[in-house]
């Protein structure tokens, strides 16, 4: 006698399985469409099949975009943990980066992206040139995130609440910017001429007290910030026609420098170094294409960001990193016909 669930499998197309996690993924009838190559009348058909399959209108109009449903999120987060798996089954145990077609989701903050992305993007050219990286917006939920599937890898600065997987990647130090109109005379700052001047303060949360500020609150200070904003670029475009002053990584103010005429100026002794790491859900732990990922990710930070004052440029086609990737993940070995 066949089992209850193997009746019920038999009572269900398996093949909506890929449209209903691009629709929950997506969020949009029109992009799930196009990134599973159907049409949008035969994704919209999809769904009405899904809904009346699962009893549930999984997106539901808000405004003007859809929303998932409470079952929708359910389901997200186990297709997030069943698909990778159902991919692995049909391919083997063993992953081969050069034949992926997967996508990777990372919350970056702007200097994560400045400083990690050139490296890693050159690398995965070489690895893994099917792969697709879309990258998100660090913010204080973004952890949450990672529990809804809605991202993979996130790269942090701050303590990470229990029950996530961590790994650090490198440390880092804070510098001063000026430009022109602010040349320091001297090569680093006291802590009194850091707060007699004015600054810039980058920051990518709304109402969030970052590093800096919250270093000076411990001791019992508060810098003067004439301008706050969202964006790196634009505070960097400020420095050149103004005397303020913007404290950032010291890898990032490099780059700064090479892009435009400032000056790096060493921060006073009492602000934080700071270490950054990258965080994911247990549930991807032993999934081969995200493992192999953070493995490239954690060789990448070694060869080119391990230490502080550390310069380097995207790529060589030797690179160490590739490497000690490869050894753990070779090539897939192609037959070869007589």
């Amino acid at each position: 006698m066949a089992s209850m669930s193997t009746v019920h499998l038999r009572g269900i197309d398996l093949n909506l399985l890929v449209p209903l996690h691009a629709l929950l993924e997506e969020r949009n009838v029109t992009r799930a469409a196009k990134r599973i190559h159907l049409t949008q009348s035969a994704m919209s058909r999809a769904l009405e099949r899904l809904r009346e399959a699962l009893r549930d209108d999984l997106l539901v109009r808000s405004g003007g975009q859809y929303e998932l449903t409470p079952r929708a999120e359910d389901l997200l987060q186990e297709l997030a943990l069943l698909v990778p798996r159902l991919e692995q089954f049909w391919r083997g145990d063993a992953f081969f980066p050069e034949t992926t077609s997967g996508r990777m989701r990372l919350a970056m903050t702007d200097y994560a992206a400045a400083v990690v992305l050139p490296h890693l993007i050159a690398a995965c050219a070489r690895q893994a040139p099917g792969l697709a990286i879309e990258v998100v917006p660090w913010h204080e939920r973004s952890y949450e995130d990672l529990g809804a599937a809605k991202v993979d890898l996130v790269f942090s600065p701050l303590a990470v609440p229990q029950g996530y997987c961590i790994e650090t990647l490198f440390q880092e130090r804070f510098v001063c910017l000026s430009g022109k109109r602010l040349v320091a005379t001297t090569k680093s700052l006291s802590l009194a001429r850091f707060m007699h001047c004015r600054h810039i303060s980058v920051e990518t949360e709304p109402n969030q007290q970052n590093l800096i500020d919250r270093a000076l609150a411990e001791l019992g200070l508060r810098r003067t910030v004439s301008l706050r904003l969202p964006f790196l670029l634009p505070a960097i475009q400020v420095l050149l026609h103004s005397d303020l002053l913007l404290t950032t990584p010291l890898r990032l103010a490099r780059l700064a420098c090479e892009q435009a005429d400032l000056h790096i100026v060493q921060a006073p002794a009492e602000l934080p170094t700071f270490q950054y790491a990258s965080v994911w859900h247990p549930r991807l732990q032993r999934e081969p294409m995200q493992a192999w990922f953070r493995l490239l990710v954690t060789q990448i930070c070694k060869q080119h960001l391990a230490h502080k004052d550390q310069r380097s440029r995207p790529g060589n086609a030797g690179d160490s990193a590739d490497r000690v990737v490869a050894r753990k993940y070779p090539m897939q070995k192609r037959a070869t016909r007589e």
